[in-house]
């Protein structure tokens, strides 16, 4: 069993209606919820939803948001940080991240500098 997520473009109620039918119609699904608001499509059965996604975007523009198991994981509650040791270095740059750059070449460019592969002739008149 799979639960796929799908955000479908359909402009009204008589595109939602052949969007729903065209899911329906597979082989293995279950259950069918849409959302007109966030225009998502809900599939439940077993299914593939690569096809499924395939079949509904001969006629709208169709996305694949969330693929998984049936049933969601439960969230886990963590407990809030009481830490109170305000000048720990974690504390201080916990929101700053660090990203690798590349160091500029340590040498500097060959002289002389090469010449342009063009050539302009003086003007005529000189």
């Amino acid at each position: 069993m799979q639960k796929a997520v799908l955000r479908v473009e359909w402009g009204n109620e008589k595109e939602r209606k052949r969007a729903m039918e065209i899911v329906s119609a597979y082989e293995g699904i279950q259950s069918v919820a849409v959302d007109m608001d966030t225009k998502k499509v809900t599939v439940i059965g077993n299914m593939d939803p690569v096809q499924v996604a395939e079949r509904l975007r001969k006629r709208f523009g169709t996305v694949i948001e969330y693929v998984g198991p049936k049933e969601t994981p439960k969230p886990t509650t963590e407990e809030p940080n009481t830490d109170t040791n305000v000048n720990s270095p974690d504390s201080l740059y916990s929101d700053h991240v660090a990203y690798p750059y590349n160091q500029p070449y340590p040498y500097p460019y060959p002289y002389p500098y090469p010449s342009p592969s063009y050539y302009y002739p003086p003007p005529w008149y000189y």
